[in-house]
């Protein structure tokens, strides 16, 4: 197999660009120039940088042979990128054949950004009414038993009013679970009339909170991103519950096979500020997938877990309002890094005994789709498959490069916000060139091991610890998925972008591309 000898980043940067505090180009194009280079390529196999650049003409002078990749980076929104290369170039075929993902959104056809949104329009509001204190009484921490029945809200109109209620009864109760938090209980609630087994609701329970030290997915997950609600919460801002050790999952039949199942921060308020509130510290599950896909059910607790974890740690205690693409963001990667000790084939879609990047042909976890879907910008939502298949991309890429579970912690308790946590979590101090570096580990991840930074294939696991537990994130090669990575000569990027084009195959002596960029872009050329 071919092995990268040497990178070298040739970085040409105009006067004027802020690359401090942050790192955040000023988005005024005339910052941005024409960049007309010559660039040897030689035994070395380089790969080079050319920053802050408006539409150029290059020429690369390969010595010997030579498979030449292009990835541009957008600076800024709705800018047409295309590519023009000589007689040698590749040829991409357009035509690609819609493939289905095993992997089903957590929320798939729930508007997350509007959940999110009417959440924080209540949290954060500048001037919160004055709301009477509840102190919760001793009757309020009992857990319930298994003769206890509830109705529970599962949908909320415009004004914070119920419109849906289910009807369901206690399943499972797990009392006094010691952790690192102090002792916790679960309740699982079963909507009425549903066949779910009683074994299936054990199995769940098993493996979310049990007796023992990391066997959990309590355990695995609060390790790296702290506690899920804390006595401090009421403190901070009158209008949420109290105190409470006491976790609830609700199981119903949500009727819509493409949703797994969902956290919703209105039951972490008192009814008096969201009448549809269950006053809870509670998750939804669809009965239908825990039926079918029980592994599946499980790591969507794991992604909803960050979720309810995040609105405490950053909105509540931080007072941060992070974008949906950040907090899905870690939500992904947390399933990626927890998917080996639930034994689930994750979003690599790769036996969770296998640490290599599996076989080719692959169909299946989130790679397929981003694959096909590789220019939309990292920091856009628009809560689709895609969406979820590029966080994930991404999240991968830093927790192989990054300091794994350590930089989740990172990630969590960093005192800035979407981009700017990213850059402090990682060290990093461009998010732009972090766009570009993970575009570039992309198009090298059929090639073992290839830089630091830039890998996403280590040939096996790669193993991180944190707070005495350890992890295992499994190799990644993009080429691997059907489809493979889409090249494309020309696309509209926004900002935070990457379009990949494929210069040719065993190239050598003189190959001119010429790129119009109408704004500006950072272009990356790889050798391999």
């Amino acid at each position: 197999m071919r092995r990268l000898l040497l990178l070298v980043f040739i970085s040409y940067i105009l006067v004027g660009c802020d690359e401090g505090s942050g790192g955040v180009v000023d988005e005024n194009s005339s910052n941005f120039s024409k960049q007309n280079k010559s660039v040897v390529i030689d035994d070395s196999n380089k790969l080079y940088r050319i920053q802050n650049a408006k539409s150029s003409s290059i020429t690369l002078n390969i010595v010997g042979q030579k498979d030449i990749f292009v990835v541009v980076t957008s600076k800024f929104n709705n800018q047409k990128i295309s590519i023009l290369g000589d007689d040698l170039a590749y040829k991409d075929n357009k035509k690609s054949r819609v493939l289905s993902s095993n992997i089903i959104s957590p929320t798939n056809h729930l508007d997350t950004v509007l959940m999110r949104k009417e959440i924080n329009n209540i949290l954060f509001t500048k001037k919160a009414p004055q709301l009477r204190q509840r102190v919760l009484s001793h009757l309020d921490r009992v857990t319930p038993n298994n003769n206890s029945k509830a109705n529970f809200c599962v949908s909320m109109d415009n004004s914070y009013n119920c419109n849906n209620y289910v009807s369901a009864s206690v399943k499972k109760v797990v009392k006094d679970i010691q952790t690192p938090y102090g002792k916790k209980s679960l309740v699982i609630w079963l909507e009425d009339g549903n066949s779910l087994s009683q074994s299936a609701i054990d199995k769940l329970s098993d493996q979310f909170l049990k007796s023992g030290n990391g066997n959990d997915i309590y355990d695995w997950v609060t390790n790296v991103v702290g506690e899920e609600w804390g006595k401090d919460a009421a403190e901070i801002d009158g209008k949420l519950i109290g105190d409470t050790d006491i976790i609830d999952i609700l199981v119903y039949d949500m009727r819509n096979r493409g949703l797994a199942g969902y956290y919703w921060g209105k039951d972490n308020f008192k009814k008096s500020a969201i009448k549809a509130s269950n006053e809870k510290i509670m998750f939804y599950i669809n009965s239908e997938l825990l039926k079918r896909d029980p592994k599946e059910t499980y790591t969507t607790l794991t992604h909803e877990f960050q979720h309810m974890i995040h609105f405490y740690q950053r909105s509540v205690k931080k007072g941060i309002e992070d974008s949906a693409w950040y907090d899905e963001l870690m939500s992904e990667s947390i399933e990626d890094l927890v998917s080996t000790k639930i034994k689930y084939m994750g979003p690599r879609n790769v036996n969770p005994d296998n640490g290599t990047a599996g076989d080719i042909g692959n169909k299946g976890g989130r790679y397929p789709t981003f694959n096909k879907y590789n220019t939309v910008s990292l920091t856009t939502w628009q809560n689709t498959t895609k969406d979820y298949s590029k966080v994930s991309a991404f999240g991968t890429y830093l927790l192989r490069n990054y300091g794994g579970a350590k930089l989740l912690n990172k990630m969590m308790y960093s005192e800035n916000q979407d981009e700017y946590a990213v850059l402090d979590a990682t060290g990093e101090n461009n998010f732009g060139t972090l766009i570009a570096n993970w575009g570039s580990a992309v198009v090298l991840s059929d090639i073992i091991n290839p830089k630091e930074k830039l890998t996403y294939n280590f040939g096996d696991f790669k193993y991180t610890s944190f707070n005495g537990i350890d992890y295992k994130l499994g190799s990644i090669n993009f080429f691997n998925y059907t489809p493979p990575p889409t090249f494309k000569s020309s696309a509209t990027l926004d900002k935070n972008a990457n379009l990949y084009y494929k210069v040719g195959t065993n190239l050598s002596g003189l190959v001119t591309i010429n790129i119009d960029i109408p704004k500006g872009a950072d272009i990356t050329i790889i050798a391999k």
